[in-house]
């Protein structure tokens, strides 16, 4: 994966198709990782797992670490650890509210963030595309504007070819975990 990482570099935009069976994690935790420097803050915008499963096998501490649960039930949200934030969305489909709260999170970090969307397979089964396009556009804009990098996961077995092609075009790189992984980058990123 340090091979797929080091073609990333530049890139603030990042869109990693795998399919439901294909492991993306690895290169995420390195994306993670890799940016997990004392004063970073690493944040997880997560529509499936609860904080403790996104912080679980993170080792580094040194960066500030964020959870922005979306959809988890409350109980699931708790963790333990008093270092983490933890931010909550109930609604799956309540993009303002989850908008305003990952913009918090982007406008805070001084430019010093990695986020990880997990996912936007979840998210597009709850809203259009027409409605995620608009939205993950402000986010991605912002997310350059300050200086922070962004990934995004998507399973594209879920979604048609014009979805997946949507949203790629959002994204400096994409890389698909289906062709061994095959990375793709704007000419402009590098």
């Amino acid at each position: 994966m340090q091979v797929v990482s080091d073609q990333l570099d530049g890139a603030a935009t990042i869109l990693l198709c795998a399919s439901s069976g294909r492991d993306d994690d690895e290169l995420c935790e390195r994306l993670l990782c890799d940016a997990a420097t004392v004063g970073r803050t690493v944040l997880w915008v997560s529509f499936g797992r609860t904080p403790a499963e996104c912080l679980s096998g993170f080792p580094n501490e040194e960066a500030d670490r964020a959870v922005l649960a979306v959809g988890t039930p409350q109980s699931g949200a708790a963790i333990t650890d008093d270092s983490v934030t933890v931010d909550a969305v109930s609604t799956r489909s309540d993009l303002t509210a989850l908008g305003i709260k990952l913009s918090r999170f982007l406008s805070s970090s001084d430019g010093e963030i990695s986020v990880c969307f997990d996912s936007l397979t979840a998210l597009l089964e709850h809203v259009d595309l027409e409605t995620a396009y608009d939205f993950l556009h402000t986010v991605s804009r912002q997310c350059y504007v300050e200086g922070g990098q962004i990934h995004f996961h998507l399973d594209p077995a879920a979604h048609d070819p014009q979805t997946v092609a949507a949203i790629t075009s959002l994204c400096d790189a994409h890389v698909d975990f289906d062709r061994t992984p095959a990375v793709r980058v704007r000419t402009d990123v590098n």
